[in-house]
């Protein structure tokens, strides 16, 4: 069942009610089983907790305390707020909203035996064409300057990763200053911001991403919170030609694993151009030799029950494409529960019972803990081939994120624990 159609089933749910489709703090602090134990330190191995980097992380907030986070007023009446509210621990709405999103996430990644560390996003406004901003159509709004100030806080926890919107018009200088602040890569969400990844009003945007060295990791594919068909083709991922081509490296959410989208690559035949699956789009661009080391797949939120099939099992078995994975959690959605169905991934071969029963106990424990072992456990047989996600996937590398300091310092001693 699609996600969409899935909340608008139960759109009549009060909002108490939320913290049954979410996982709410506090953490169960039960013992975990023999077997879950045994997965969590398998997840581990041949991984050095510094170089570990979740390329997918959340930060929303609605303005408390002076971060200046911003949430559309139209979101706050909806289920699918209240749903992502009890899924990142807010208890009250009402004051200090922004300190609760963040000392929930501090405590899911801290009382972890091992972390690395969340690449943290913020989310701009959307512009429209004529460089002005767009209140009414902007979702949520997280300034770079709030997640750069949360990594300063907490280095060993957070790197900070800001975004831009390509249509402002002061956006090379706004690019500037988030480098310049820490931010390592930007993030767009072209669907909900409203942009054309492949327009040329982009340029000037990617030649100075390129003299920074910084990445761009982009939504490509359908995104459930938009409705308007116009705005989904802002995320066909064939417009990723374009910074691809300027010497942008572009790592594509989800692997653009949800939707269908013109073929942009045929010739022009106006609204008769066929739509074409938007992985299948993803794994066209992946199959071009110019775009090696320069396109990347992120593989966040496809083990969801919504996405969970043909995009994961191809990502593992392509080991042509293994150097090529960035792992993500998209954070706060591990902990929204409706979207987690082990038993889906059992169906699919890529899990036993066992090992469903015992990532299931770790679901309960730390969701985000989960997102991690569930990913590091997968498996799919063909013949006597076991294919799995690779180690590199969880790690960082300067060639991918070269203003990324390691993370050595801060995590010092953790490894000590890994026998845990």
């Amino acid at each position: 069942m699609k996600r969409r159609t899935l909340l608008a089933g139960l759109a009549a749910t009060s909002l108490s009610s939320c913290f049954r489709l979410a996982r709410p703090p506090p953490l169960e602090n039960g013992i975990l089983s023999a077997h879950a134990r045994w997965l969590w330190r398998r997840a581990w191995k041949e991984l050095d907790p510094a170089r570990v980097l979740d390329t997918h992380t959340h930060v929303v907030g609605l303005g408390h305390d002076g971060t200046g986070c911003e949430v559309n007023p139209s979101m706050t009446k909806s289920l699918r707020f209240g749903i992502y509210v009890a899924a990142a621990g807010i208890q009250n709405i009402e004051e200090h909203a922004d300190q609760q999103y963040v000392d929930t996430l501090v405590t899911r990644l801290r009382s972890q035996l091992i972390h690395g560390r969340s690449m943290i996003l913020g989310f701009d406004r959307t512009y429209g064409e004529d460089g002005k901003v767009r209140p009414e159509l902007t979702e949520f709004h997280t300034p770079n300057a709030y997640v750069a100030r949360l990594s300063r806080e907490y280095p060993d926890l957070f790197v900070p990763c800001a975004s831009v919107h390509p249509y402002r018009p002061d956006a090379i200088e706004a690019l500037h200053e988030a480098a310049e602040s820490g931010c390592i890569a930007v993030k767009w969400l072209p669907n909900a911001m409203q942009m054309n990844p492949g327009s040329a009003k982009c340029d000037a945007f990617y030649e100075a991403m390129v003299k920074l060295g910084l990445p761009l990791l982009t939504h490509a594919g359908e995104e459930k919170a938009v409705e308007a068909e116009e705005a989904q083709r802002f995320g066909n991922p064939l417009h990723l030609r374009r910074p691809l081509d300027h010497g942008v490296k572009v790592l594509v959410a989800h692997c653009a694993s949800l939707g269908e989208n013109p073929d942009l690559d045929l010739p022009d035949a106006g609204a008769d151009k066929p739509w074409v699956d938007n992985f299948d789009l993803f794994t066209r661009l992946m199959e071009e030799k110019r775009y090696e080391g320069k396109l990347f797949g992120e593989i966040s939120a496809m083990t969801q029950a919504n996405r969970a099939g043909k995009p994961i099992i191809t990502v593992m078995k392509r080991k042509d494409w293994h150097a090529r994975l960035v792992n993500g959690s998209d954070y706060p959605l591990p902990a929204i529960t409706v979207l987690i169905q082990t038993s889906k991934l059992v169906k699919l071969g890529l899990l036993t019972e066992r090992e469903r029963l015992a990532l299931n106990e770790l679901d309960q424990h730390n969701p985000l803990e989960f997102d991690f072992v569930v990913k590091r456990t997968l498996s799919f047989r063909e013949g006597d081939v076991v294919h799995r996600l690779p180690d590199a996937a969880f790690t960082w590398t300067p060639s991918v994120f070269p203003r990324l300091r390691s993370g050595s310092d801060s995590l010092e001693g953790l490894v000590s624990t890994s026998g845990a």
